[in-house]
């Protein structure tokens, strides 16, 4: 007898699909997949795989698991940048699998497959599963985490508490200590307003589920203290963990409406649905005060109390990135797909992808406009060459998917939320063929032109004043940031070079290489002040 596999072959071939669409096919933005990308390319240069640095630099901005994975694939496929990314396009596929065995559990097949698509199809999830950073893998972590705390709450065994303990330790080798505090938060509300007291202090204190714990969590943090002491008390726990919580870090601040407004496009096209699903939280609130403690009633109530307390934490925190919320859009999702049928009007379903093709429609007239609100030469430079890439092709190009957009949510013979799935799967296809690599070429073709053309010189390079560690992984070599000695070679921004005599070897609109010199030779560049 044949064993049949445990999800449809086409969902997986449609979830590869999604979260692998040209993996590759674009540069490394700085300085977010940059910096991840080198500190990983490093270890390999350095031999050391316990601290990661950019350059000469320690980098204590996220605990070793992201590194170790990257390092595995790029060992596998080499400094490729498609393998960079390679980590975090699978735990997109381990996210979607996950949600969808969990929905199939407690649900149905058909509620556990839409879900899934739709973690492959929501903008914001689908985008951090193709980026080189940390974030992609800890949502998968997550959303397990939180799935089998459900799952102990209906079944309670020995087996899950390992499972969930072991999950958390994982979840702090790759971001630290919010992969206990938000499983936390969750757990303890939803148990006690559930009346499931007694499993939940079995939970809490399961010693050797904290003592597994320990043992696959604590090792690295134990040898980076024992290697970097204090630093790293001060680096990774009090400035990337508390400081991050209670001040704005690199001047990303906001109100807290800040969430609210951004959610509807992180799980674009699904803005309307979202909003639809919202009674669903008065019902739950109504059933728990009523004491109805079905399955289906605590399920609703677990997902909602997850999505409160990340909305509520990260509201509060002075730190605010789009990204953080992905950690409470898993119990969206779900809810999304059980009461996909809930929104009835197209005019409203095609609201929000109707906006942003219009908003990509007007970019040729936005980016001019962007460009004069500019000071830094960077940014300014990055404006001028998008000018080139967000061209009237482009415009028309977006306009002409916005209306099939739209034209799709409006054919009958297809539910609303069959309609936005699809739209979903265009979204993704848009973006990561055409506008993902546009805005790459913008950024980082200059960067990527210089460190081809540093291959070439065969000789030490060094940092000057700037940040953009891709150049690295471009380049193969540690770049270490120092002045540099008359006759040595420099990468640098053309308007921070303070030197009194040097020359231009390879210039990119503010990105150059320079050697410096001991007196001007004719026809270089003379900064003198």
């Amino acid at each position: 007898m044949t064993r049949k596999f445990p999800v449809p072959i086409w969902l997986v071939v449609a979830l590869a699909a999604l979260f692998f669409v040209n993996l590759g096919g674009f540069l490394l933005f700085d300085h977010d997949e940059g910096a991840f990308s080198e500190a990983t390319r490093g270890m390999f240069e350095r031999g050391d795989f316990i601290t990661t640095y950019l350059n000469d630099r320690v980098r204590f901005d996220k605990p070793i698991l992201i590194y170790w994975l990257q390092a595995a694939a790029t060992f596998l496929f080499g400094f490729e940048l498609w393998a960079f990314r390679l980590p975090s396009a699978l735990a997109g596929m381990a996210w979607a699998l996950t949600v969808y065995f969990f929905v199939r559990r407690y649900r149905d097949e058909s509620t556990a497959v839409i879900a899934a698509l739709m973690i492959g199809t929501a903008l914001g999830i689908n985008a951090i599963s193709h980026a080189a950073t940390a974030d992609g893998v800890l949502n998968a972590i997550l959303a397990a985490t939180i799935l089998c705390i459900y799952r102990y709450s209906q079944n309670p065994s020995s087996a899950l508490l390992y499972g969930i303990y072991a999950l958390m330790a994982f979840g702090v080798l790759t971001k630290g200590p919010v992969a206990v505090v938000i499983p936390l938060l969750v757990a303890i509300p939803f148990y006690l307003l559930s009346n499931l007291r007694e499993p939940l202090m079995r939970a809490l204190f399961f010693f050797p589920g904290w003592a597994l714990f320990v043992v696959i969590a604590a090792p690295w943090y134990i040898l980076e203290y024992l290697d970097q002491g204090q630093d790293f008390i001060d680096g990774f726990i009090l400035k990337h963990n508390v400081e991050r919580f209670k001040d704005t870090l690199e001047n990303h601040g906001g109100g807290p409406l800040y969430y609210p407004l951004v959610l509807p496009f992180v799980l674009a096209p699904f803005g309307a649905l979202l909003i639809r699903i919202l009674p669903s939280l008065t019902r739950s609130i109504r059933q728990w005060r009523d004491g109805n403690h079905s399955d289906e009633v605590l399920l609703d109530r677990l997902l909602w109390i997850w999505f409160l307390v990340v909305l509520i934490l990260f509201s509060i925190a002075s730190t605010k990135l789009p990204h953080y919320i992905l950690y409470g859009v898993t119990p969206l999702i779900i809810l999304m797909a059980r009461y996909r049928d809930w929104l009835q009007s197209r005019w409203f379903a095609a609201l929000f992808p109707a906006l942003f093709y219009a908003l990509l429609t007007a970019l040729p007239l936005l980016t001019p406009l962007i460009e004069q609100q500019l000071t830094n030469p960077i940014e300014i430079a990055t404006a001028q060459r998008a000018a080139e890439y967000f061209n009237n092709t482009f415009a028309i190009i977006a306009l002409v998917i916005g209306l099939c957009s739209v034209a799709l949510i409006f054919w009958r013979r297809l539910r609303i939320w069959q309609s936005l799935i699809l739209v979903g799967g265009l979204q993704i296809l848009f973006v990561w063929l055409i506008l993902v690599p546009a805005a790459s070429e913008a950024q980082q073709r200059p960067v990527w032109n210089a460190a081809q053309f540093a291959k070439m010189l065969d000789e030490p390079i060094y940092t000057q004043s700037i940040d953009m560690p891709s150049f690295n992984v471009y380049y193969g070599k540690a770049t270490i940031r120092r002045p540099l000695n008359v006759g040595e070679v420099g990468f640098a921004r053309a308007d921070r070079v303070r030197y009194p005599h040097y020359d231009v070897l390879f210039q990119d609109g503010p990105i150059v290489i320079i050697r410096r010199l001991d007196a001007p030779m004719e026809g270089n560049h003379d900064d003198s002040e």
